[in-house]
């Protein structure tokens, strides 16, 4: 099973995923790692990131970290180690209002890490943390149907 792993920031996790661009470029984007994010949305992006919208989709009503409407839209990320690519549902919103730490974008909340066979932190030999997730690649998964 490939898994891939990040190396954690001081007491937050984080990934690094890359979007596709409307030009079809990626852009990479480092994010935190909140599973008690829940809902309809993988995602929270700061709606500056207008270059990672595929499409529009409806706003919806968020509690916690944001309230009230929230605009979303569908974005394509790629985990290359993983040959994982999909499109998921996005809340776009002004992330300064997250109090995020420096050099993270944004969310992935539990809507995403659920499409994980495995996800979560360990603690390597020499003390530092690491957030890994892991993935069935194409073949593993025809062998189980």
């Amino acid at each position: 099973m490939p898994t891939v792993s990040f190396t954690s920031r001081p007491d937050v996790e984080v990934i690094e995923i890359r979007f596709l661009t409307v030009d079809g470029r990626d852009k990479l984007q480092t994010l935190l790692v909140d599973s008690g994010f829940t809902g309809q949305s993988s995602f929270i992006l700061d709606a500056a990131a207008l270059e990672l919208i595929q499409s529009a989709a409806t706003s919806c009503q968020a509690a916690g970290a944001l309230s009230g409407p929230q605009q979303r839209a569908l974005v394509t990320c790629r985990i290359p180690e993983l040959s994982f690519e999909r499109s998921f549902l996005a809340i776009l919103a002004d992330v300064s209002q997250l109090a995020l730490p420096p050099g993270v974008h944004g969310m992935a909340g539990l809507r995403f890490l659920r499409h994980f066979h495995r996800w979560g932190a360990e603690q390597a030999d020499d003390g530092s943390w690491h957030f890994f997730l892991s993935h069935e690649s194409p073949a593993q998964s025809l062998s189980h149907s």
